[in-house]
């Protein structure tokens, strides 16, 4: 049983378990494209493990997990399980964290933040760069595992939902090496008829409460994603999801003025329906674009 429930993140070929001493858990919380979970085995383990259709990130909590890809045999706390190739893996024991996501909009979201290709957003090292960086992981996964993923009713919000998940993506495109790092974007010295940047601009209007990426925006522009990323520098100075995320404040701060705390209105309410999944984050900077704090106008 615990080798099938395995078989849910990667297909492999595995040594018998000796039943003597044998113990498995295994807890996951997933929303679509992307999961966190929580295993437990002992005794010997030993498997040929295929590609990965799936991004997946693991946290050793306990015990020892090592993995060979290639010529190499890491053993870490943070690693990246190799989706680029076949590898094998083993343990005798251990307590381990999988976060799982969705190899398309990993390249998606790389290739809107790097202006690449998404076939041109690859990995192929499976440590993080830095123990910095795998304690910022870490802290993120106990942060969208605790306070989003443990709570239907905010995954129920399409934008909570998308917020955790650009969340995850971003977080694994900094900490892992990965060919958006050591992209350069080339200056965009096309002209762009303003007409362009409005279109984007009554578009993240209009659909500023669902989930918008780039490239749909793009899209509405009717150009390119890195076109109009270099648009909206040259012509507003900030990126096209900056000005999206001023408008979702916005929005924000007219649901906090018009909001009833009698009738059940929350600050955190308000600032989940428009996609601020850190409470903290948002007060800060809705202090720094208002002035005071959100609990201040809710209760004016």
């Amino acid at each position: 049983m615990a080798a099938e429930h395995q078989r849910a993140y990667a297909r492999f070929r595995h040594e018998p378990i000796a039943r003597e001493g044998f113990a498995f858990e295994l807890a996951a919380s997933f929303a679509g494209p992307f999961g966190v979970s929580r295993m437990r085995h002992t005794g010997r383990f030993r498997a040929w493990v295929e590609p990965p259709e799936t991004l997946i990130v693991m946290e050793v909590l306990g015990g020892g997990l090592w993995i060979a890809d290639r010529d190499r045999d890491v053993a870490a706390r943070v690693m990246l399980a190799p989706h680029w190739s076949p590898h094998s893996a083993g343990w005798d024991t251990v307590d381990l964290r999988m976060t799982t996501l969705d190899l398309d909009e990993v390249a998606r979201v790389g290739a809107e933040i790097s202006g690449l290709e998404p076939s041109g957003v690859t990995f192929g090292t499976m440590t993080p760069r830095s123990a910095a960086l795998a304690r910022y992981w870490t802290d993120l996964v106990d942060h969208v595992d605790r306070a989003l993923l443990a709570h239907d009713e905010l995954m129920e919000l399409p934008l909570m939902h998308a917020e955790a998940m650009r969340q995850l993506v971003a977080g694994v495109l900094a900490v892992f090496p990965n060919s958006t790092l050591d992209h350069h974007r080339e200056p965009d010295h096309e002209a762009v008829e303003p007409a362009t940047v409005r279109r984007a601009v009554e578009f993240m209007d209009a659909h500023a409460h669902e989930d918008v990426s780039l490239t749909q925006v793009a899209e509405a522009a009717r150009m390119g994603p890195r076109g109009l990323q270099a648009a909206f520098r040259r012509h507003r100075e900030q990126s096209p999801l900056d000005y999206l995320r001023r408008v979702r404040m916005e929005r924000a701060h007219h649901d906090l003025q018009v909001g009833d705390p009698t009738r059940g209105d929350t600050v955190g309410g308000i600032a989940a329906r428009w996609g601020f999944a850190n409470a903290g984050r948002f007060a800060v900077d809705y202090r720094r674009a208002y002035g005071h704090s959100p609990s201040d106008t809710l209760r004016r």
